[in-house]
């Protein structure tokens, strides 16, 4: 007897495949989610999957922000750290911390405006990230890389070397977000009721600022040059700012820079990896035939069915 032909209805899209079989596996009666959570919860027009990202980004500071809450050097030894990395300044004779917050004390406006943009700057991060998942999906993983290789190793630092701020340890140094109660600054002089106080080396305002910049300049640099090259001025006016405000140290913020530029090149020198990594797998023989095989059954859909003899 002569086999049956294949059936003439043309498969369902692999999809569509994939939805029926999560139908089966939940049951009849089980509700799907809405279609909205759906989209958030899958990759959308070549970007990550936005719950995952938000999920973990939250994990993330959540981490981070219990890590340094629980790593704090005590007054003395962090006042005393400070003392001597302001006395190699002035050998260095870089020490204009306490010129730039004396000019900026004499003009209240100024400072507080000042103390609002030290408040605001933290926000810059999370915002940078939702540009970057929106302008540069292709870069958008490996610069949130990039981020968490910055901050992490700053725990490290703030264990082994506390430092108390300028406006904790030299004498004449103006607290301005205390003075101005900014956004809550006349609580940070209470290490029970604040985060770690003792935490100004390395300045991650300012090592995230940079990688703000950095991340905005790759987004732009090709589609629009001018914001991406304006982009720059945002690290150049933090790092005023912090010393400014007698939050940190010239040395900080050489330290934030340090840090981030480290993390650069180890995020680049783990990207060349992976791609020689993948470029080998992708060389092989047996790496060869299952593209095939999977590219076969994502064009074809399912196999024929089995000839049947009489």
């Amino acid at each position: 007897m002569s086999a049956e032909r294949p059936s003439s209805k043309a498969p369902a899209p692999c999809a569509e495949r994939l939805d029926a079989a999560g139908d089966d596996l939940l049951g009849e009666d089980a509700a799907a989610p809405p279609r909205w959570v759906r989209n958030l919860a899958k990759p959308v027009g070549g970007r990550p999957a936005l719950l995952l990202e938000l999920f973990i980004f939250w994990m993330f500071f959540q981490y981070f922000s219990y890590a340094q809450e629980h790593i704090r050097g005590g007054p003395i030894e962090s006042v005393r750290h400070a003392h001597e990395l302001f006395d190699l300044e002035k050998t260095l004779h870089i020490d204009v911390e306490l010129w730039l917050n004396a000019g900026l004390a004499a003009v209240p406006p100024l400072a507080i405006a000042a103390g609002y943009y030290y408040g605001m700057v933290l926000a810059t991060v999370p915002v940078t990230l939702a540009l970057v998942w929106w302008f540069n999906p292709q870069g958008f993983r490996r610069l949130r890389r990039l981020l968490i290789a910055t901050t992490l190793p700053s725990l490290l630092v703030f264990w082994l070397l506390p430092m108390a701020p300028p406006r904790f340890a030299v004498p004449g140094v103006v607290d301005i977000n205390a003075v101005y109660n900014i956004l809550g600054g006349a609580l940070a002089r209470d290490p029970s009721r604040s985060a770690n106080l003792y935490a100004a080396m390395p300045s991650l305002h300012c090592a995230w600022s940079t990688w703000v910049a950095y991340a905005l300049w790759e987004t732009w640099r090709h589609t629009r040059p001018t914001w991406a090259r304006l982009a720059w001025l945002f690290p150049a006016m933090t790092y005023w700012n912090v010393m400014a405000t007698g939050n940190h140290f010239v040395l900080d913020i050489v330290g934030g820079v340090a840090l981030f530029l480290i993390a650069l090149v180890i995020v680049r020198v783990v990207k060349g990896a992976e791609e020689r990594i993948w470029q080998h797998e992708s060389d092989s023989p047996a790496s060869a035939r299952a593209t095939v095989a999977a590219s076969d059954f994502l064009t074809s859909g399912a196999s024929a069915e089995p000839r049947r003899g009489g």
